[in-house]
């Protein structure tokens, strides 16, 4: 699903204009719009609109470390399929390379194995080295 589907769903407005701070994006719970820098490119656009939406999912007012590592991490989720992330693995170990296979950021990359249970990420180890 993309980003602009799934703010619909969550009645989420989204803005194209330049958030202030010179951030890349900014989610505004008052308004309940997110407004996305319209000068980035592709990956940086998605990355950071569902980042947005992960504080809005979280209702999040105001942005501390938690809240920040909260929306990074549900983003994540949405961005990052398991089977298109052992796919890139199977090819490289490297988090760039990773990233730019899975049109994601390097962010994306860590936050998303930093949210995997211990079950969740020997599975994936399995699934990356195949069969003995």
């Amino acid at each position: 699903m993309g980003f602009e589907k799934k703010a619909e769903e969550m009645g989420v407005k989204i803005l194209y204009k330049a958030p202030p701070h010179g951030w890349w994006g900014c989610w505004d719970p008052d308004k309940r719009h997110i407004t996305l820098h319209p000068d980035l490119g592709y990956i940086q656009l998605r990355s950071t609109a569902w980042h947005e939406l992960g504080h809005a999912h979280y209702e999040h007012i105001g942005h501390t470390p938690k809240q920040e590592l909260q929306a990074s991490v549900w983003a994540a989720r949405h961005l990052i399929r398991p089977h298109a992330f052992v796919e890139a693995a199977r090819i490289t170990d490297d988090l760039i390379s990773i990233a730019h296979r899975l049109h994601v950021l390097p962010e994306d990359v860590r936050a998303w194995e930093k949210s995997l249970t211990l079950e969740e990420l020997i599975h994936i180890r399995k699934e990356i080295n195949g069969p003995c």
